[in-house]
């Protein structure tokens, strides 16, 4: 059985529906849609919450709604959110979640994993359970693998995987980059004025170059790897078993083990220029001797 919208004072002013599912909407605000197993509704045109239990919902919220929140239960949902606060809770999985330009909040929890972002507005946010993507995010940062959560913008970027064995990258146009890995196996290569990773499951790798100004490598795990030029390395590995190197280090090895093989040959070479003097100096003496009458070289004798 369908139901209809229970109407409270006047029409629209205070619609709210529950359906199993294939019910119709009479009165929502201009530009709200809500298709496929849509079953709850309550909606006006300052805040607005749409749900779907039957999967494969198609929801859309226009900027004359001020926020708007979608729940899919059944997953496999599409929504489109132009509002200026967007929120979408997919249990299901297989979510699509898309923001443009203009909107201000877009968030998207996806508990059973699967889902795409493509979010353009100014704040976005995702957790998920794992396998997600990420369509837009700040130019130059990535992150694949087993990627769950990403609250970026160009000022401060946080990355987070719980799937384990991410990649992760902060370019130089992001000021500062902080990295989460719950399970561990992440790789993180960080350009940033200030990067931070927290690698929970061990086993991570953190890279900065020279032009990081501070970098820092939590490895509660253990087992991670620190490669750092930048001006203030720092790790904390309370797991045990980290490694550390800088490229100006192996630079220093190269250096020292160039200079011990120059000064070997140097003095191979005066050694062998010595000796020469020497055998040269005693076949000079030699003819010099055979020249000289035996009287005169007993006497030098």
């Amino acid at each position: 059985m369908c139901c209809a919208p229970i109407l409270k004072g006047a029409l629209g002013s205070d619609c709210k529906q529950s359906c199993a599912a294939g019910c119709e909407n009479i009165k929502l605000p201009n530009g709200v849609t809500c298709t496929g197993g849509c079953n709850a509704v309550d909606c006006d045109a300052g805040n607005c919450t749409l749900g779907c239990t039957g999967r494969g919902c198609d929801m859309t919220c226009p900027q004359t709604v001020n926020n708007c929140d979608q729940i899919c239960t059944g997953g496999d949902c599409n929504n489109s959110c132009e509002a200026e606060k967007c929120s979408l809770v997919c249990t299901g999985g297989g979510c699509n979640m898309t923001c443009p330009p203009g909107v201000k909040e877009c968030d998207l929890i996806c508990n059973s994993g699967g889902c795409d972002f493509n979010c353009y507005a100014d704040n976005c946010k995702q957790f998920c359970a794992g396998a997600c993507d990420n369509i837009n995010l700040p130019e130059g940062v990535t992150l694949t693998g087993g990627c769950n959560s990403a609250d970026c913008d160009a000022g401060n970027c946080t990355l987070g995987c719980t799937g384990g064995g991410c990649d992760i990258s902060c370019p130089q146009s992001v000021n500062y980059c902080d990295q989460i890995c719950t399970s561990g196996d992440c790789h993180s290569t960080c350009h940033s004025e200030k990067c931070t990773i927290e690698c929970t499951g061990g086993g991570c790798t953190m890279t900065c170059p020279c032009e990081v100004k501070q970098c820092h490598l939590i490895c509660t795990g253990g087992g991670c790897h620190f490669n750092c030029d930048a001006k203030d390395c720092k790790v904390d590995c309370p797991g045990g078993g980290c490694t550390r190197r800088s490229s100006s280090a192996i630079k220093m090895g190269v250096s020292a083990v160039f200079c011990f093989v120059l000064a070997f040959f140097l003095c191979v070479i005066l050694e062998n220029q010595f000796l020469w003097t020497i055998l040269r100096c005693r076949q000079v003496r030699s003819t010099y001797f055979l020249h000289l009458p035996l009287r005169e070289i007993l006497s030098i004798l």
